[in-house]
């Protein structure tokens, strides 16, 4: 039963940000496989609530004995020679993707209960037509998900809101403090989110081509991964660590948000466009 759950809860977390999954995948160097995370949701939820109702329970955990390690082989090959630490197990929820000896330790127990499952378990199908009905409905239901989160990342993740909020009136103002004089960048981002990264090249022009006095990154992620990241990008800019707190700004990363006058005056969601674009719309929010 705790095996089926973990694998639901990995498919339906995964499902709804597909489109992150398939990024995660490109990171691991398999750049033409990003069409198998829609295939590993589908297969993990099913695989789950197979293993819940206890339907043809040695077959299918055997199967997710070879899954797990399959998806551990890949993890190791990933974490050993691309430097790659986000498993991507539970999708964008970061507190549950941990380090990689945590993931090692779960992936073991996971192991461990699969193979006790396979041993003493039999095939059997005792149960009722309410049993399958809910098992199809829940899978559609996950797929419909997954299909257009996984769409939806194809296209520009990239929104705006025009807002006029004081600094000192936002949750925002726990996290940062502002000269009234000056203008603000500050970009919120998750250390393991693969939008944030693709953002970081354009946030670091942004100091550069006149947009902000100065560009403020609050991360959310442990130490070894903030040091990944400095090794990796070499980011001029001021960030800031955070754990958990951060999820009180936003749970949606990455964020920015554009502060004059200790005013914010622009909200952006989703991947940061390039300085050019962002100076372009600054220009013509004040002229409006």
């Amino acid at each position: 039963m705790v095996v089926g759950l973990v694998f639901i809860l990995s498919g339906v977390l995964k499902s709804l940000d597909a489109a992150s999954f398939a990024q995660i995948i490109v990171t691991y160097g398999f750049e033409y496989m990003r069409f198998m995370s829609p295939v590993i949701i589908f297969l993990e939820i099913t695989l789950g609530l197979l293993l819940l109702f206890r339907i043809y329970e040695k077959t299918f955990a055997i199967i997710g004995g070879v899954m797990v390690s399959t998806f551990t082989l890949v993890y190791s090959y990933g974490l050993v020679y691309l430097d790659v630490q986000d498993c991507g197990c539970f999708g964008r929820v970061s507190i549950l993707n941990s380090s990689p000896t945590i993931v090692f330790i779960r992936n073991g127990c996971l192991l461990l209960l699969l193979g006790i499952i396979g041993k003493v378990s039999v095939n059997r199908l005792e149960t009722n037509r309410w049993v399958f009905l809910s098992i199809f409905v829940f899978v559609c239901l996950s797929a419909f998900v997954t299909g257009y989160t996984y769409n939806e990342g194809k296209r520009s993740r990239f929104s705006n809101d025009r807002v006029s909020v004081a600094l000192h009136d936002s949750r925002l103002s726990r996290f940062v403090e502002c000269s009234a004089d000056s203008s603000y960048v500050v970009f919120a981002f998750s250390y393991t989110c693969p939008h944030c990264l693709n953002s970081i090249a354009n946030l670091k022009e942004y100091e550069a081509f006149g947009i902000a006095d100065k560009v403020i990154g609050l991360a959310l992620g442990d130490s070894l991964q903030a040091q990944s990241f400095v090794e990796i990008f070499r980011p001029e800019f001021d960030i800031r660590n955070h754990s958990e707190e951060l999820l009180q700004l936003t749970d949606s990363y990455p964020k920015t948000y554009y502060i004059k006058n200790n005013t914010i005056h622009l909200e952006l969601s989703g991947e940061l466009p390039c300085a050019f674009v962002f100076k372009k719309m600054l220009e013509q929010m004040e002229d409006r």
